[in-house]
């Protein structure tokens, strides 16, 4: 049985990482050296740290989940456990779906996803298709051991690591072999009587009642381990599936309609089924509204609005393949070669409302073309002897919804060579070699100039294929037109990471004679590594072409390179002196030149001092994260934002003389039409010129032991961030601008002939916000995390407690620092368009243990917000969340089991969101794109997950 087990763990091993290489054609390689080194060094490994020792303690607060919580909260998805700890922004990919990243990332303290080195065993991933690291490629069934780091750590780790690391570490010491097979799903009751009533006035369709189970997901994991050659090595496998069935925002009540901005009435768009149209006469200045009537004669009226909700997905489909290996030798002590693999192939897709002509202007028309029929007589046109120009709004029913399916293939090898050099010192030498490749298709969205073609009835010239695209009478667009219409887009995107890193570790032979021999221990080491992104589109999303893409697509094509070098030491300082156990520094520096943005210096400078029941720790990081290659290399263009224009409507928010600020003549004031979907043009793009933006982070800490089995941890932290990468932002921009007609501002606004800021496809005429890459901008982000841990034994089992709670003191942003201070703003503990922050959440959970079952309850809460403007004002847009004073707090119970069943079988099951609670009910000015909820809440009711493993 030992010789099989042993024979097939090897050969499986083998065969997955010999898959995930020749897979790829790629060569073996690595970054950062590995963190699992410490069984066979005899040393404890910590993040935060390369020193490796049996009395290394870390100087940084480290947040640590172990690998049962995965199991007890029915996580399948590394993101669906980890994102819902309170140190990390609630940001749970599988509920994106217009505007989604396409794969989950990890963001500490709400810095940004690209503001967190993301390691698994203390290396790098590779970069996603949005450039920022994807985790898909992380088996969940595989996690040992999660570790959260607050502070910057570039010293250690070189760039990204502003708020600080999040280290996955995979169990490569795994002995046997284990199959888990899971299920699980959503079930709500649908009455939302708000809703319902909003829905009701529209007639639109919604369920009610029971949903049964939806949104299904189903996952096998597989994972085999061994050690072979009398122990000199260990061999670990594994390969998961999972796929995840789409929920649609129809499925449920409370986003069966997009509520209107102030949340009070089902909202939709202008660009509904039947047709809408703008109709405007430069000479006579002759302005109308039109629809059609049954009878084909003219309304002097829009229609209906169209409600998108519906088709749109709430949870997004997914299906994934991972596979992976770890395998390590010991030739000798000093020679310990180790490989490990990891691969991914992901199918994704999202789904939104259909396609159609979006306010698309027609040539100039006049009354006696056939096409138009009694539209002059119908709607009164001033001058039927004058041409005038139609904007046609009409809705793609007939052609389905806009779908993005996404197939993406990443690969991760690391190889490396490590052991003793002598009694005191030890080496890791290492490569890392990664790529990702995303290919994405577009179907079913409209190209702009067969728009325009078909409307016009095909008329010499057009495209060929064309079918008239008849919306100049009742129900007369065939499916065959609007097929003819439509275009498929194409996306290729890739990415590549390659590095080298090599250091040293050990004790120098000497230290302070307060130290109580206690040497000295330091690193040295150096690394070489270099990303690379390539992304190419179909000509037609180059050019800006498809009607509902918001702008063109434009390749991008880079790369970066640096050359680090690197030490750190830990210096014990006194030990048993007095009341005082032990105190050591911690000193770390980092030298990187980059290729493109030049040299850059990080340090770090920690303290831990033992003061018998209470432990004292803090340490100041200089942290930087190097300008992305599409930050350097994005082509300038036209893109979307959601907001609002304070000078669009009849009745603007903002007065004559501040809409002039903003470019609108006069004259235009209170004529400029608003767009029906909140979104608006700007001008975004990269610039070659960013520099590496810089942070300093502070943390001070205590760690309180008052009895055996309880252990309370209070830490400070406190981060400062200059020079951000980024830009102002339109809405930002826009408003500042009308309020101080700062010609810095002010100059960034170009509204269209018509003075809006949402019409036109060409930057030079289009109405848009100027709004480019560069080093701007502040964040100053403090707060105050608790950890406790409590153990004891009661009931003939063993009860485990804990919490992990974070405070926000400040959240603040500064988009125009030494422009306009009036700018700033601070998130902690409010809502509105820019901020979603709880001022404390917290999880908390209580174990049971006895004999041959477990029980576990856990607690999530989300702290009560403030609805307050970023200009300090109370929100009033969003008038149902200005009613309710702002967001309630929310707390979430979650059950689950577990109990082995005979010597091999275990099973689990759960239930999350007890109470079905739904997420908080928000208007369109607080949640344009999220089913009217905010992100981050349990968005479909109550989740039932149960799994049986087999571990032999």
């Amino acid at each position: 049985m030992k010789t099989t087990k042993l024979r097939d763990a090897i050969k499986f091993a083998l065969v997955v990482g010999a898959a995930s290489a020749m897979s790829t054609g790629a060569a073996i390689a690595q970054d950062e050296g590995t963190e699992d080194e410490a069984a066979t060094l005899d040393a404890i490994v910590v993040t935060g740290t390369r020193i490796q020792s049996q009395t290394v303690t870390a100087s940084s607060p480290v947040v640590e989940i172990n690998r049962d919580e995965f199991q007890f909260a029915g996580a399948t998805r590394v993101d669906d456990l980890v994102n819902q700890y309170p140190q990390l922004s609630t940001y749970f990919d599988s509920f994106a779906n217009n505007g989604s990243t396409g794969y989950p990332t990890i963001d500490l303290r709400g810095l940004g996803p690209q503001r967190t080195l993301t390691l698994v065993n203390g290396n790098r991933l590779p970069p996603g298709a949005a450039e920022v690291r994807d985790i898909s490629m992380i088996p969940a069934s595989l996690v040992s051991r999660v570790d959260i780091l607050t502070g910057g750590a570039s010293a250690v780790y070189g760039s990204d690591a502003i708020a600080g690391v999040v280290n996955f570490v995979l169990d490569t010491e795994f002995e046997g072999v284990s199959i888990t097979a899971g299920y699980s799903a959503y079930q709500h009751k649908n009455d939302n009587a708000y809703m319902q009533g909003r829905l009701d006035a529209r007639n639109f369709d919604y369920p009610t009642g029971n949903s049964g189970f939806d949104g299904v997901s189903k996952n096998v994991d597989i994972a085999m381990g061994s050690t072979f050659a009398d122990g000199a090595g260990h061999a670990t496998a594994w390969l998961t599936y999972r796929k995840n069935d789409p929920l649609f925002q129809g499925e449920r009540d409370y986003s069966s309609c997009a509520l209107n901005a102030a949340g009070t009435a089902c909202g939709g768009s202008a660009t509904n089924a039947a047709g809408n149209f703008y109709i405007y006469q430069p000479s006579s200045g002759f302005v109308s509204l039109g629809s059609l009537n049954p009878d084909g004669s003219w309304a002097g009226t829009w229609g209906a609005p169209y409600n998108y909700a519906p088709i749109n997905y709430y949870q997004r489909p997914d299906e994934r393949y991972t596979f992976g290996t770890s395998i390590k030798y010991e030739i000798n002590e000093h020679f310990r070669p180790y490989l490990e693999t990891m691969f991914v192939n992901k199918g994704d897709s999202s789904q939104i409302a259909e396609s159609g002509a979006f306010f698309t202007a027609l040539p100039p028309l006049t009354c006696d073309n056939a096409l138009v029929g009694s539209l002059c007589a119908d709607l009164g046109v001033t001058d039927p002897t004058d041409d005038f120009i139609v904007y046609v709004l009409k809705r793609n029913v007939e052609g389905g919804p806009r779908i993005r399916i996404d197939e993406t293939n990443s690969f991760r090898v690391v190889a490396g060579l490590e052991g003793s050099i002598n009694d005191n010192w030890s080496y890791n030498a290492s490569v890392l070699h990664a790529q990702t490749r995303d290919d994405s298709q577009g179907l079913n969205d409209f190209l702009n100039q067969r728009i325009v073609d078909g409307i016009l009835g095909c008329p010499a010239g057009s495209f060929a294929g064309c079918i008239p695209y008849n919306v100049w009478q009742p129900n007369s667009v065939t499916p065959e037109a609007a097929a003819a219409l439509a275009g498929t887009s194409i996306y290729e995107t890739a990415t590549r990471l390659t590095s080298f890193n090599a250091y040293a570790t050990g004790d120098v032979g000497f230290g302070f004679p307060s130290a109580g021999g206690e040497n000295i221990q330091l690193v040295v080491g150096t690394e070489w590594r270099e990303e690379s992104y390539d992304f190419n589109a179909d000509s037609d999303s180059q050019a800006g072409n498809f009607a509902g893409a918001g702008g063109p697509a434009s390749p991008v094509s880079g790369s970066t390179k640096v050359t680090e070098l690197f030490l750190e030491t830990i210096i014990p300082v006194l030990t048993d002196a007095g009341f005082v156990n032990s105190l050591s520094f911690d000193v770390g520096y980092r030298y990187s030149d980059y290729d493109l943005s030049g040299a850059a210096d990080t340090y770090k400078l920690g303290f831990n001092a033992d003061l018998g029941m209470v432990r004292v720790r803090g340490g100041y990081n200089r942290a930087i994260r190097a300008p992305g290659i599409n930050e350097l290399f994005s082509t300038q263009s036209i893109a979307l934002w959601s907001g609002s224009d304070p000078c669009a409507g009849p009745t603007p928010s903002f007065t004559v003389a501040q809409c002039e600020n903003t470019g609108l003549d006069a004259s235009r004031y209170g004529l400029v039409a608003d767009n029906p979907a909140g979104q608006y043009n700007q001008f975004v793009g990269g610039n070659p010129n960013l520099k590496p933006e810089q942070a300093d982070t502070y943390t001070l800490g205590v760690v309180i032991t008052p009895m055996d089995n309880l252990q309370i941890a209070i830490d400070y932290y406190d981060i400062f961030l200059e020079d951000a990468i980024g830009t102002v932002g339109a809405s930002t921009i826009l408003n500042f601008c009308g309020i101080t007609g700062d010609p810095f501002l002010c100059d960034r606004v170009q509204r269209s002939n018509l003075g809006d800021v949402w019409r036109g496809n060409d930057p030079a005429t289009a109405g848009l916000i100027v709004n480019l890459t560069d080093n701007f901008g502040e964040r100053s982000f403090r707060g105050i995390d608790l950890g406790v841990n409590y153990r004891f034994d009661a009931l003939g089992g063993r009860f485990s407690t804990s919490l992990q709670g974070t405070y926000l003191l400040e959240q603040e942003f500064a988009p125009l620092p030494g422009v306009n201070e009036d700018a700033t703003y601070d998130c902690a503990g409010t809502v509105n368009p820019n901020c979603q922050s709880p001022d404390w959440r917290s999880i908390t959970n209580v174990r049971y243990a006895r004999d041959w079952y477990t029980v576990n309850l856990r607690w999530r809460h989300y702290g009560s917000m403030d609805y307050t403007l970023t200009s300090g004002a109370p929100g009033t847009g969003d008038t149902l969340t200005a009613a309710n004073g702002g967001i309630d707090a929310y707390n979430y119970f979650d059950l689950s089991a577990s109990a082995y069943i005979g010597e091999y079988a275990e099973i689990t099951v759960g239930v999350n969101n007890i109470a079905d609670k739904e997420p908080p009910l928000v208007g369109g000015a607080l949640a344009p794109l999220n089913g009217n909820s905010l992100g981050g809440y349990d968005q479909a009711g109550r989740y039932f997950f149960t799994s049986v493993s087999f571990k032999f």
